[in-house]
């Protein structure tokens, strides 16, 4: 069975929002070093030290096993490549998991800033607002995937939320909302 729309649509936004950072269309080491940049500048870190430094070195480490998806070697990673890794992650085969859960891992220690474990919604809509996701689609997300703020978003909650955005087709599965995002 083919990828369906809502899924492709969901990782198309995920690829563009947080990977194709300079928007040609093709993931790359750039595109790293530019979210690196882009996570320090709202955290006030600088990518050559401390904080921010760890975070450009995650995200280069991301880099490196994502690479594998390139799958003609031209040094990039395209919206073809990005799904089908996806489609062949959903199916259960994966040779692509390393990066994966790096950048699941690493998303969530973005998210938790105060370093307690887990995810508050103060902490959710500092990382996932953005020009198409208001605060009130943060908090709205951020209700649908706790469950109406009835269970805690810890990283074990997280990598499962994690799982469901990337394989379910189902619109209202709460995993869809780990970006803020309402619709696809």
């Amino acid at each position: 069975m083919a990828m369906s729309d809502f899924r492709r649509n969901k990782l198309i936004y995920v690829f563009k929002a947080f990977f194709d950072v300079d928007n040609s269309g093709a993931i790359d080491q750039q595109d790293f070093r530019l979210a690196a940049e882009r996570i320090c500048r709202v955290h006030g870190w600088t990518v050559n030290e401390g904080k921010g430094a760890e975070v450009l070195q995650r995200l280069l480490d991301v880099w490196e096993a994502l690479k594998r998806a390139d799958s003609n070697s031209d040094g990039s990673v395209d919206q073809n490549e990005w799904c089908t890794m996806w489609e062949t992650y959903a199916k259960g085969g994966n040779d692509s998991q390393e990066w994966q859960d790096k950048y699941r891992d690493f998303y969530f220690s973005i998210m938790d800033t105060s370093g307690e474990g887990t995810i508050e919604l103060d902490e959710f809509a500092a990382v996932n607002k953005r020009d198409d996701v208001s605060d009130s689609d943060c908090s709205e997300a951020f209700k649908l995937l706790s469950k109406n703020n009835s269970s805690i978003v810890d990283s074990a909650t997280f990598a499962q939320l994690w799982k469901e955005f990337f394989t379910s087709d189902d619109p209202s599965a709460p995993g869809n909302f780990i970006y803020g995002k309402l619709k696809f």
